[in-house]
């Protein structure tokens, strides 16, 4: 009875440095997931020489995203325009804020031909900005430059280069 109670104490302590650890890989999972979603779509943009749009599921980045050939630049998918991608839900404690040069919603990120991001009616209008997620307390960016290239970076660790938005 002794060992048990001892074992539980000790379980018990554990659990709250358990729970921040899980955390942790959740985020950083979901930001590498979304990181490569993102480098995904530039690379289908430049493969197909067209514009070429990540979306918010729903316009709601938790529920997931997709990447689209958005033919008609609604940022919606429609009928008859092809769904390259579709990831599923983030983790239901997930947040996820996005701030572009085009704030227009839904949020998206679309690339053109050259591999720059853009804005998805004007493909020579550039749209970068910064993609917030964050888990129990901590925080991951993904930052999209003028030229599209994007960088995933924990603003802990770098303040002056990785600001939260």
């Amino acid at each position: 009875m002794i060992v048990l109670a001892i074992l539980s104490v000790l379980f018990a302590s554990a659990l709250p440095d358990l729970s921040n650890m899980l955390a942790g890989r959740q985020l950083r999972s979901a930001s590498a997931d979304l990181l490569a979603a993102i480098n995904d779509t530039r690379a289908q943009a430049i493969a197909r020489r067209r514009v070429v749009t990540l979306l918010a599921e729903n316009g709601n980045w938790q529920q997931g995203w997709l990447i689209i050939i958005d033919a008609n630049s609604n940022r919606s998918p429609d009928a008859g325009e092809a769904i390259l991608y579709r990831h599923v839900a983030a983790p239901e404690r997930l947040q996820v804020r996005a701030r572009f040069t085009d704030n227009t919603a839904p949020a998206y990120i679309s690339y053109n031909a050259a591999g720059r991001s853009c804005r998805a009616a004007h493909p020579n209008a550039a749209n970068f900005g910064t993609i917030t997620l964050e888990l129990a307390g901590a925080q991951r960016n993904i930052k999209i430059n003028m030229q599209g290239r994007a960088r995933l970076c924990d603003p802990a660790l770098e303040p002056a280069t990785c600001a939260s938005i």
